[in-house]
């Protein structure tokens, strides 16, 4: 009994030795940051303090490069460094076993049906073959008939009416008048006009 109270007061005190004691977070003067970026879409960022920093980079081409550390809970400095492009993101760490990823079988299985479809594909483009058109099912060729009806039947109404020739209707114009300086009277003259739009005012 004794020697187990005196292992539960042994254990807390080399875990307490082990951790670092981070205490309190550092002053407003120990950090620094900065920031820049352009019209281009281009930019960098990061910051320093005591236990952590981090620095990322994006250029022109959208690659992205990027760091960061810290100081873990042993006192052991850790970096993290990844990269963004076309090939994907990955991650290299200190505190990582680092291995490339392993396929499963399903998923070599997947990628290999991809490809051979990818592939088949690729043979028909250059062969020149032509792809199934996809056919219409009874609702949508019901429809088709419809319409093109309709359309012929819109179209050929609308033929007739642009041949047909509205009555005319005899309109006066507004009266003229002409003065005869040798007789002192005055003419008023009426001229008929023919019209072929029903909207003027009839005589």
């Amino acid at each position: 009994m004794q020697f187990l109270q005196l292992c539960l007061l042994i254990v807390p005190v080399v875990c307490a030795t082990a951790l670092l004691d981070y205490g309190a977070p550092p002053s407003a003067d120990t950090v620094s940051q900065y920031h820049t970026q352009d019209e281009h879409g281009q930019y960098a960022y990061g910051y320093t303090a005591p236990l952590y920093s981090k620095h990322e980079t994006r250029t022109a081409d959208g690659v992205t490069h990027g760091s960061y550390s810290y100081v873990d809970a042993t006192g052991s400095k850790q970096t993290v460094d990844y990269k963004a492009d076309l090939a994907g993101f990955r991650v290299t760490s200190s505190s990582l076993q680092q291995r490339p990823n392993e396929e499963t079988p399903e998923v070599a299985a997947l990628r290999a049906q991809h490809l051979a479809a990818h592939a088949a594909a690729k043979l028909r483009l250059v062969a020149g073959s032509e792809a199934t058109l996809p056919q219409d099912t009874p609702e949508v060729a019901a429809a088709k008939v419809a319409f093109f009806k309709r359309f012929e039947a819109e179209k050929l109404r609308n033929q007739l009416k642009s041949s047909k020739v509205l009555p005319g209707h005899t309109i006066l114009s507004q009266p003229i008048y002409v003065y005869q300086p040798e007789s002192g009277f005055i003419y008023q003259y009426n001229h008929l006009l023919r019209q072929s739009r029903d909207y003027l005012p009839v005589a």
